[in-house]
């Protein structure tokens, strides 16, 4: 379910675009500190938006070094410094990594998912819910839920949404403190019902040939991925483009302390160029190539 938020690099100024990596790189280095080497395989780009939304939302100042990367150490490249924050987020990233690798095991069944998961990422989710228990709460709550009304193949699929979005909601509330503000809860909100059906409609032939739930599959008889664009692609254009006008709606309410070039490129750009490359594509539209 990660992997969709993503910058337009072509529309993103390069002190900006050097600044997004920084957080990614940092995100990733701190995920390496806190949780060992290979937790570092669990950064992803949304994440690393949460990280940079909740930094501009505070107006967190940061720290950058330059350091070399375990996949390319001969160069080194800007990154974030490990901070307070961005350990609070790492706990986060390290519990929903958790949840979805629990989720792609229950719909892959996978032995090397379920190994992964047992062997590396529960004992680092057992000390983060410890370390952050109010961020686990939510996760938790959110996704029992939302894998409740899956199960039930609940038709309801804005119902099974909300639970996805309340989880972005209520994490930026938690870590934004007393700089929350509704319309950045609205915000997040909106931008988790728009990746849980972003990832809906790019997983749907998977989750066909499967026989799993999804909501664009409901009452519906798959043949290929071409027809079923065809078919749900106006479908799928609606809602994803009503998820982008209500963050962007929201998002004219909110005001950020700083970092607000690179805020601004996703959820103008890169939201809509991501929408847009869905509903073309024929592969996969997920995000898991390192910047």
């Amino acid at each position: 379910m990660f992997g969709y938020v993503i910058p337009d690099k072509p529309n993103m100024f390069i002190k900006d675009f050097t600044l997004y990596r920084a957080f990614y790189c940092g995100l990733c280095k701190s995920i390496g500190k806190r949780c060992g080497q290979t937790m570092r395989l669990t950064t992803n780009y949304d994440m690393t938006f949460f990280s940079v939304f909740i930094h501009a939302l505070t107006g967190t100042e940061i720290s950058i070094s330059n350091e070399v990367c375990i996949l390319n150490p001969l160069r080194k490249k800007s990154v974030v410094k490990n901070s307070p924050l961005m350990e609070k987020i790492v706990d986060a990233n390290t519990i929903l990594a958790h949840y979805k690798a629990v989720d792609d095991v229950a719909d892959d069944k996978s032995f090397a998912k379920k190994a992964a998961d047992a062997l590396v990422i529960k004992r680092h989710f057992k000390k983060a819910c410890k370390k952050a228990p109010e961020a686990a709460e939510i996760i938790r709550a959110g996704f029992t839920e939302l894998n409740r009304l899956e199960a039930e193949k609940c038709e309801n699929v804005d119902l099974i949404a909300h639970q996805f979005a309340t989880i972005l909601k209520e994490l930026t509330k938690l870590y934004a403190g007393k700089d929350y503000v509704e319309a950045a809860g609205d915000m997040m909100y909106n931008l988790g019902r728009w990746v849980y059906f972003a990832d809906a409609f790019d997983d749907a032939d998977e989750d066909a040939k499967k026989g799993e739930f999804n909501a664009f599959l409901i009452n519906y008889e798959y043949k290929d991925r071409e027809t079923f664009v065809n078919d749900k692609g106006g479908d799928a254009a609606f809602i994803l483009n009503c998820c982008c006008k209500e963050i962007m709606n929201a998002f004219d309410n909110v005001t950020l302390k700083n970092y607000e070039g690179v805020v601004t490129n996703i959820v103008w750009y890169g939201l809509r160029e991501q929408t847009d490359r869905l509903l073309r594509r024929k592969d996969k539209c997920k995000q898991k190539i390192r910047i």
